[in-house]
């Protein structure tokens, strides 16, 4: 009988002990709302034919012989896109897209304005400064590279930097 008894004690606790692991639990889940995330967009479009002049007037900028003092300065106008809740950017010179000797390109110096009819941006670290209130609108936007005035000696004479390819460009900071 003690077997017995033994034998049905240990089933006993087999079967207590494979229940004890599923417990049952309520579970609920509700819609929190909310709606849909988009990306926004950044970009500039030329619009218009850009101008190049020096500090005397209009110039043909392939022709151009700057002396140390010499302005070159480009007009151009773009239309904005600039679409995104908390978007900055910066509208500056491209330096990587002015090629040629790299002396004549350390002596000339460049600065950027930017204006949407007739006001100007803000300006910041990295150039003027775009936001969504400029989206859709025309920036023109003026670039005047200078050679510097403080060059001396040789530095920089005979030498060409190549502005056709020189870029205007938007980048969000």
């Amino acid at each position: 009988m003690r077997t017995k008894g033994a034998i049905a004690a240990g089933a006993a606790t087999v079967l207590l002990a494979g229940g004890a692991g599923s417990m049952a639990a309520f579970t609920g889940g509700g819609g929190i709302g909310g709606g849909a995330v988009g990306s926004g967009g950044l970009a500039l479009t030329q619009s218009g034919t850009p101008n190049w002049k020096d500090q005397h007037g209009s110039v043909a900028i392939t022709d151009f012989r700057a002396v140390p003092g010499d302005t070159v300065t480009y007009t151009g106008s773009f239309k904005i896109t600039a679409k995104g809740t908390n978007l900055r950017a910066n509208l500056s010179v491209d330096n990587a897209t002015i090629t040629g000797d790299p002396a004549l390109k350390a002596a000339m110096a460049t600065s950027v304005t930017a204006t949407v009819n007739g006001v100007p941006l803000p300006t910041g670290a990295g150039g003027a400064v775009v936001t969504p209130a400029q989206n859709g609108k025309i920036v023109d936007v003026k670039v005047i590279f200078t050679f510097q005035p403080a060059t001396s000696g040789a530095v920089a004479q005979t030498a060409q930097i190549n502005l056709s390819n020189f870029n205007v460009t938007l980048k969000q900071v």
